[in-house]
């Protein structure tokens, strides 16, 4: 048999569980060559990333070293690389730092938010898809908090404890429910009653959570309102 290279792209939760089993399945054979790039040297656990926008757990806590993960995978090369271009003619993944020949290639590089064209999200909100989002959110909040707390304009001080969150999937909704035990954490930093703080939930359809069965949903749904979050829906 040849030497063949197979090269994974992508080091989220396909790109891992992958690498794992190709490496399990090609144990022993000194033949199959794995290489794994990511532009980072650690697995980000992406479902968690509401956590650290709302300062219930550290960065560091969702993150996991991918030497760490992949010690005992001899037959596994991690590469850390920023990859700009796939050269499928010649069969090579061109980074910023080498060039990576392979017989097979998976591309596991995740996708991108998606807005859905809501005026004013793409201009004036903040996506959550990475730990530097999640890093970048969690200092805008504690931010416009604390400048509204110390807004005397009523209209302004109202805009500014205003937290608005577009989209009602998994992340949004979890990320709703982080608020709503945030905002008590950060009304007692800036010495404000906690219900000044206002949570919002924009959603396009006319209900919400709808990856959901509706009877698990309307429970979703029976929480926020009973923690006064508004809702702004599509009739």
């Amino acid at each position: 048999m040849m030497a063949k290279n197979i090269v994974i792209i992508g080091a989220g939760f396909s790109g891992v569980y992958a690498t794992k089993k190709l490496a399990k399945r090609f144990k022993g054979n000194p033949e199959v060559h794995i290489t794994l790039i990511d532009r980072h040297s650690y697995f980000t656990y992406m479902t968690r990333l509401h956590e650290v926008a709302t300062e219930r757990v550290e960065p560091d806590s969702i993150q996991y070293d991918l030497q760490r993960i992949f010690h005992k995978q001899k037959n596994v090369q991690l590469i850390t690389d920023n990859v700009s271009e796939i050269d499928k003619e010649n069969k090579k993944v061109i980074g910023e730092n080498g060039t990576y020949p392979f017989d097979s290639l998976l591309i596991s590089m995740g996708g991108e938010p998606n807005d859905f064209g809501t005026p004013g999200v793409k201009e004036n909100g903040f996506t959550l898809w990475s730990m530097e989002d999640a890093i970048t959110l969690r200092d805008h909040i504690n931010l416009i908090i604390r400048k509204g707390a110390l807004e005397r304009d009523p209209k302004k001080r109202q805009a500014m404890l205003t937290l608005v969150v577009c989209g009602s999937g998994f992340t949004g909704a979890e990320t709703v429910g982080e608020l709503i035990d945030y905002k008590k954490v950060l009304a007692r930093e800036n010495k404000i009653d906690p219900s000044e703080i206002k949570i919002m939930l924009v959603e396009a359809a006319p209900t919400i959570i709808n990856m959901l069965d509706r009877t698990n949903a309307a429970h979703a749904e029976a929480y926020f309102k009973k923690n006064n979050v508004r809702f702004e829906q599509n009739p």
